[in-house]
């Protein structure tokens, strides 16, 4: 739904006013050194991504299809194949199958999310202590055994989403799906029976209780398999019953929307309930009323920007140099305010890029609300919103390595990669904020053109 400007303006104004300098920021040109930037990372971004994915050279008893979060082994060890993780990663890779003509490489994709579906069935298919909601598995396929917040069923709904979305595509090319059938109903079928349940962990492995990225991630799955498989009222009666918990998170008095509700075990110091992964839940899941463009989620956005912004050092730096040009930059975000991960150990917590890369794609896919609105003031607002991503784009910039090496954090002090490297979902937040951009610049030059 679309919203107007003027029903949205007092919570665009305070994300604005949490840009590097408050000003209004000109449409970058196509090849700014800025897009350039954003333009390699993405191709350094899809080969790391596709790097994490066994086989392995270097491991041969990985399991193909296996996602390693990080090919970190100690401080943090990060060799595992996380539920969520992995369906996040592949939804994205899935992604890029249209944007491409290149016969060779879609035939590389199709196989890695081929090898993908393989490793599904293998643990869909394991007798686990907590079944379906199991959060990770080692890279070779084996079950994790060792103590672990379990469950997780916001994993079994994204990993459902990643097949939904491969099927979808089979169809556009005439394959065939029965065989993703039996997969997708497992997940949703599961997810169908526990949503309601409030012992569960959320995405950052921490609290128990109702979350909202995990009911997000869960309406859009039940709802999406609905439509595919056209038979199922179990499914769409949960994904209805989940429809009428989420409004729950709004809360009025702290002005945003909350994390958890019906905490039951876990960490207790999140008192503010302010968390980064309500903004992934309006990216990744299906949040009805509270959605991108909603009241209620620009002012989540801007209160989790604005409370970041004094919160580490460095985000006094105001600006950065990419390949000679100076570029404005936006707030480094991190998860939480009350967040003491470190990246190995507990401290204080750091800027995770993967979260400011979010901010970035909040911003792009907000901008295409306003684009084809009536009247030129929506379309300057699509700029604006355009330029204001950008700043968070250039500040991952400013903390990834030369070589395009992305790390899980950054140190709130200095900056420097923090935690594991070469996190896989670090580098898929980016090219997904990239697509983002690429297709809301193709519809403002079509717009402008007109």
């Amino acid at each position: 739904m679309k919203h107007t400007l003027l029903s949205n303006l007092g919570a665009a104004i305070l994300l604005f006013a949490s840009s590097a300098d408050g000003k209004q920021h000109v449409f970058h040109e196509p090849k700014s050194q800025l897009v350039k930037w954003i333009e390699q990372q993405s191709y350094i971004a899809q080969q790391r991504i596709l790097a994490n994915i066994a086989p392995f050279a270097n491991d041969p008893t990985a399991l193909a299809g296996a996602v390693c979060a990080s090919p970190s082994r100690s401080n943090p060890d990060y060799y595992y194949s996380w539920t969520r993780d992995s369906a996040l990663t592949m939804s994205e890779i899935i992604k890029w199958l249209p944007l491409t003509s290149n016969t060779t490489y879609i035939k590389q994709l199709e196989h890695v999310v081929e090898d993908y579906i393989q490793f599904t069935e293998h643990v869909q298919q394991m007798d686990t202590q907590y079944g379906l909601g199991e959060a990770k598995y080692h890279m070779d396929g084996s079950a994790f055994t060792e103590s672990w917040c379990n469950a997780q069923p916001d994993g079994p709904a994204a990993r459902a989403l990643s097949l939904i979305e491969y099927a979808r595509y089979k169809q556009a090319t005439n394959g065939d799906i029965a065989y993703l059938v039996p997969l997708i109903k497992r997940d949703l079928d599961y997810v169908a029976r526990v949503w309601h349940q409030n012992t569960h962990c959320d995405v950052w492995e921490e609290s128990r209780g109702l979350h909202f990225y995990t009911l997000a991630m869960q309406r859009r799955a039940l709802h999406q398999g609905a439509q595919l498989l056209d038979s199922s009222d179990t499914y769409i009666a949960a994904a209805s019953r989940i429809a009428l918990q989420l409004p729950r998170f709004w809360d009025a008095r702290r002005g945003y929307v909350v994390a958890t509700l019906e905490h039951s075990g876990g960490i207790q110091s999140k008192e503010s309930q302010l968390d980064a992964q309500v903004l992934l839940a309006a990216l990744h899941g299906d949040t009805l009323g509270l959605g991108i463009g909603s009241r209620e989620m620009l002012a989540t956005v801007g209160a989790l920007v604005s409370r970041f912004e004094p919160l580490y050092a460095v985000n006094r730096v105001r600006a950065t140099n990419i390949n000679g040009a100076v570029v404005p930059i936006g707030a480094a975000v991190g998860r939480y305010p009350e967040d003491v991960y470190n990246g190995a150990g507990t401290s204080r917590g750091n800027p995770w890029s993967l979260v400011t890369s979010s901010v970035a794609e909040y911003h792009y896919r907000l901008a295409l609300l306003y684009v084809g609105a009536a009247g030129a003031v929506q379309g300057d607002m699509a700029r604006y919103l355009l330029a204001t991503g950008d700043l968070y784009m250039a500040r991952v910039a400013r903390h990834t390595a030369e070589d395009g090496t992305m790390h899980e954090q950054w140190t709130a002090q200095t900056g420097f990669g923090r935690g594991a490297v070469d996190l896989t979902w670090s580098y898929v937040a980016h090219t997904s904020a990239a697509r983002a951009r690429a297709q809301l610049v193709a519809v403002l030059l079509g717009s402008a053109s007109r």
